[in-house]
């Protein structure tokens, strides 16, 4: 597929996720957000701060996708308690429990609006002020997010090779091994890191892909999600 085809297929993969209506409303407020930031902070912060911002965003993407993914989407220790328990549910328990759901594949806008929170008060003690270009680019590239997480979830065929390769390596997150493949728009992370395969044939299936280790005595100690003790379900695209 020679360039101009893959720009094509990805808009036009992209114009497939913004048709469907659990994903549309999410992905345009997270745009129209970043657009008004980004023209705030042109006006204010000045254009070249602005890009360098953006620029920085990008290249802090991975590793921002791999520890909120690893290290706080995949903490067993928010179920202890009602309250975190609800919320671990809504954020990402519920969406391992039934990947093909498509009402809880976009992130609760609560835990947007606290992750662009936390990236702006890191950047505030750092230094890097004003902050305008840093939430603007947050919010932009939260927007990339859920579109491509969006399309590795939802039905039918796509188009483009980026948006197929990551379908592939996430449905191995989802279906064979849970602490492999934490990466959503790109495995640069996973492959610093080791946690990248795309073999899943090199893969032991994994009795807490669905779960996530939610289930036996832990599951009894703290009763406060519905549980599922059952190995996970369902066909990787690679099957």
């Amino acid at each position: 597929m020679s360039l101009p085809q893959e720009i094509r297929a990805l808009a036009a993969d992209t114009f497939a996720v913004l048709r469907h209506p659990d994903a549309r409303g999410a992905v345009l407020l997270y745009s129209g957000l970043a657009a008004v930031f980004f023209v705030y902070a042109a006006l204010t912060a000045g254009l070249l701060w602005t890009l360098f911002a953006a620029v920085i965003g990008v290249c802090l993407l991975p590793a921002v996708e791999f520890v909120t993914h690893k290290y706080v989407l995949h903490w067993l220790e928010l179920a202890k308690t009602s309250a975190t328990a609800q919320f671990w549910n809504r954020v990402h328990y519920a969406h391992h429990m039934d990947p093909k759901d498509t009402r809880v594949i976009l992130a609760h806008p609560a835990s947007v609006v606290l992750l662009v929170a936390v990236v702006a008060g890191l950047a505030w003690l750092v230094g890097m002020r004003p902050i305008a270009p840093i939430v603007a680019i947050a919010f932009a590239l939260f927007a990339f997010y859920e579109i491509v997480h969006f399309a590795c979830h939802m039905d039918g065929d796509l188009r483009s090779r980026y948006f197929a390769a990551r379908r592939q390596e996430h449905a191995l997150h989802h279906y064979v091994d849970e602490n492999r493949n934490f990466g959503i728009t790109t495995a640069i992370a996973d492959r610093l890191l080791g946690t990248r395969i795309v073999d899943k044939k090199a893969l032991v299936r994994s009795p807490t892909a669905r779960n996530l280790g939610y289930t036996g005595a832990f599951a009894d100690r703290y009763p406060y999600l519905k549980r599922d003790d059952a190995p996970p379900a369902g066909r990787t695209p690679a099957e």
